[in-house]
């Protein structure tokens, strides 16, 4: 994938920096088991990450629960505003 698993914060912070565009999505909080995320993902910092490397993507979750989404084949960082459903 060509990074680090441990400059993944940096990537999702500063995602130009490594080249890689950031996107914003909105999504509501029952479509992304952010829990499976911090069972199977590897603690760093503040950090959960979990990563495929047959998508070539890696889910990070922090703290407080906010979802980005690296995807390294095109080069994206794709960074979650959690809904609870009500305003769709």
């Amino acid at each position: 994938m060509g990074v680090a698993i441990s400059d993944i914060r940096y990537l999702i912070e500063q995602p130009e920096a490594f080249g890689f565009k950031l996107e914003i999505s909105r999504i509501v909080t029952k479509d992304i088991d952010i829990e499976n995320i911090k069972q199977n993902g590897i603690r760093i910092d503040n950090l959960w990450i979990k990563c495929n490397k047959d998508t070539e993507e890696c889910e990070v979750v922090d703290d407080s629960g906010n979802l980005s989404i690296v995807n390294f084949p095109e080069r994206l960082v794709v960074r979650y505003v959690l809904s609870n459903g009500n305003n769709s």
